[in-house]
């Protein structure tokens, strides 16, 4: 037997209502809040003043906002304006000169806002009402210590938001009091030591605020779209195939030979493992996946085909008869509904292919790599990713625009010029030769396996801390598990996260976005015995559970 293959089948292609003007102590010639915000509607609530501001309208804006604590370090400050002496307080201007001349800055100020689309991503529907609330609060000012207050509390809601241009110009808005004046310049320092502590807080993190200016902020909406177009994804998965075998028994007795237990055979179950189960996980989410790779000539060899085709993976297996199929099996002892893994024995060949075996696998490459919009290599150190099969992968993908994708263990340097590798946290470690304990040796270690392995983009995936993205030219991007706590199982949770982000990725979505449906992916796996899949209807069930925002 020389080889054998289930080849493709032949069509196989990857208006609100106004509200009238409310009254402002600013004067008729000041803009309202339906002329900086014309969509308001009448059901919107505002506020008088910066002291009966409603929390609840924040509590969803982000959890980790503790409003009374800013209003307090306001008040300490703002609180001490009549006891400053005239040289430290405002010099030369009466109450009603000052708040005349802040009414003309004002005005300009909010068209500028009004104007300025600086923000490269949209807030969410409850973040604009915030703004709003925030800005009527400030034309009603009806004295200087409410302006600063207002004006402080807008520019820093602006800043939370990831709106700098806004938020600089607000701040500005604050200082026009006086330029030198000490006392806004330690409310500023105040609120943003505030707000500084606030995103890096990793108890209260709100997956809204995981963000970077330059970053467009995750929402229910786009993640819900771009797990409908899993579908469209068609990827091709080169790598070392494997069966996960499973044998149950029931236990019997204590064996009179030895010191072992007995097992009644109940089941034997072959379920796709390595590459096989990263093809599998594509299929899983409705995707087309191509799977090429070497077996043995032996009897698992047919087994290997067989379960392929049972989970809708076409197949190219290139036999070879100086290694067996590599099959990986347990040996389960099941009592009652308690399931026990008692032994592990595998079948697995570490030498690398010879040259033969590699013209052919090159061979099947070539061939299907057109109708494919990626090839994922896959090794699981069984010997199928040699030097010549990653270079050809890297000149094919090139030739047919095909993404490169990786998932390695080791020797990250062998793939240079690659979309995307995905090292976990311990490979990752033992890579660079150090533990990752703080975020400051997450970004170094990232920024060293950048230039190690010339990949253009890196997702290392952290277990219980998450997940770390590092792009070319782009800012560390991090998220949280979005299932923390039901973790039963996360064998094959790697595969499964690979998987979910190159048909994501192939299907349109940005990577931070890929990132979070492969995050969301592997949360519901691992809630699983053994290696599993999940399907776009699982996950969207599970994205509706989420924190992240509509």
């Amino acid at each position: 037997m020389d080889s054998f293959s289930r080849p493709k089948d032949k069509d196989d292609s990857p208006k609100r209502p106004e509200e009238t003007d409310s009254s402002s102590a600013l004067g008729a010639d000041a803009l309202s809040i339906n002329e900086v915000y014309p969509e308001r509607t009448k059901k919107e609530t505002s506020f008088k003043s910066f002291d009966k501001f409603d929390l609840q309208k924040m509590s969803q804006v982000s959890k980790i906002l503790e409003k009374r604590t800013l209003e307090r370090k306001i008040d300490e400050i703002t609180g001490q304006a009549h006891l400053q002496k005239p040289d430290q307080a405002i010099e030369g201007r009466d109450f009603e000169q000052s708040l005349e001349s802040l009414k003309t800055l004002l005005k300009k100020t909010l068209e500028s806002l009004n104007e300025d689309s600086e923000e490269s991503f949209p807030l969410t529907q409850l973040e604009r009402n915030a703004v709003k609330e925030a800005t009527q609060s400030l034309i009603e000012s009806g004295s200087i210590r409410d302006f600063l207050s207002n004006s402080l509390y807008l520019a820093f809601l602006y800043q939370y938001l990831g709106c700098h241009t806004k938020f600089k110009k607000t701040v500005q808005l604050s200082l026009s009091i006086d330029p030198n004046n000490t006392l806004v310049q330690s409310v500023i320092e105040e609120l943003q030591e505030l707000n500084q502590l606030q995103r890096s807080s990793k108890e209260s993190q709100n997956y809204a605020d995981v963000k970077d200016n330059s970053i467009a902020p995750l929402s229910k909406s786009a993640l819900r779209k771009r797990i409908i177009e899993l579908g469209r994804g068609s990827i091709i998965v080169l790598g070392d195939l494997l069966i996960d075998e499973l044998l149950e028994g029931n236990p019997e007795r204590i064996s009179r030979e030895a010191p072992v237990l007995i097992l009644e055979h109940v089941a034997t179950t072959n379920i796709p493992g390595g590459a096989a189960n990263t093809a599998n996980n594509i299929t899983a989410l409705g995707g087309k996946c191509h799977a090429i790779g070497v077996c043995g000539e032996d009897e698992y060899a047919r087994k290997m085909a067989q379960m392929l085709e049972r989970h809708g993976i076409t197949y190219d297996l290139i036999a070879d008869n100086t290694r067996p199929t590599t099959v990986k099996t347990r040996i389960l002892s099941k009592s009652h509904s308690l399931m026990q893994q008692l032994l592990r024995l595998d079948r697995i060949a570490h030498h690398s292919i010879n040259e033969s075996i590699e013209r052919k696998l090159v061979e099947k490459l070539e061939k299907a790599a057109g109708a494919h919009q990626a090839i994922i290599l896959s090794d699981y150190k069984a010997g199928t990713i040699t030097d010549t099969i990653i270079e050809t992968c890297r000149r094919v993908s090139e030739t047919n625009k095909n993404l490169l994708v990786v998932d390695a263990q080791n020797r990250f340097e062998r793939f240079g010029g690659c979309a995307l590798i995905t090292p976990n946290q311990p490979d990752t470690e033992a890579a660079l030769g150090f533990k990752i304990d703080s975020r400051e040796s997450l970004q170094h270690a990232g920024s060293l396996l950048m230039k190690l392995s010339g990949a253009k983009s890196i997702l290392i995936t952290r277990g219980p801390h998450g997940m770390a993205l590092f792009q070319e030219d782009k800012p560390l991007f991090e998220l949280p598990p979005f299932n923390r706590s039901e973790v039963f199982d996360v064998s094959g949770a790697g595969d499964t996260v690979i998987a979910t982000m190159t048909l994501a990725l192939v299907t349109g979505a940005r990577p931070e976005e890929a990132m979070a449906l492969g995050n969301l992916a592997a949360g519901i796996v691992v809630r699983k015995p053994g290696t599993a899949v999940t399907s776009q209807k699982e996950m969207l069930e599970a994205l509706d559970s989420t924190d992240l925002p509509f």
